[in-house]
């Protein structure tokens, strides 16, 4: 069971993720990075299948940094995570991932935000 945590406050986020990647009983690994960093003021984190959660993170990773190479402008924290909703929302349709997400991020005009997102 994975377990993810975030906090908000005046002028900060928190987020935290257990280390382990389990299924069932079993145990694969005690140190899996389950934050990623999208950039500089973004951070995603996933808790589910672990297959699931690394390349739904990859993708998304990278069409955000698509997106800011073709429009010369990055995505703030509510357009980020409207597009992960997107994607989501698109998957679920064809094959889903069982990804449960936390976005959290800085922005100058809007402040600091937190997301959550699940399949």
């Amino acid at each position: 069971m994975d377990s993810v945590f975030g906090l908000v406050g005046d002028g900060f986020a928190i987020i935290a993720a257990d280390a382990s990647a389990a299924r069932s009983i079993l145990v694969f690994k005690h140190d899996e990075d389950k934050i990623m960093e999208l950039d500089s003021h973004k951070l995603l984190v996933s808790a589910g299948t672990p297959a699931d959660c690394a390349t739904f993170n990859e993708y998304i990773q990278r069409n955000l940094k698509l997106y800011e190479l073709n429009n010369d402008v990055s995505l703030g924290t509510h357009g980020a995570a409207h597009f992960i909703r997107g994607e989501l929302a698109t998957a679920l349709r064809k094959g889903p991932y069982q990804a449960n997400l936390l976005l959290a991020g800085h922005d100058a005009q809007t402040g600091v935000a937190l997301y959550q997102m699940d399949y």
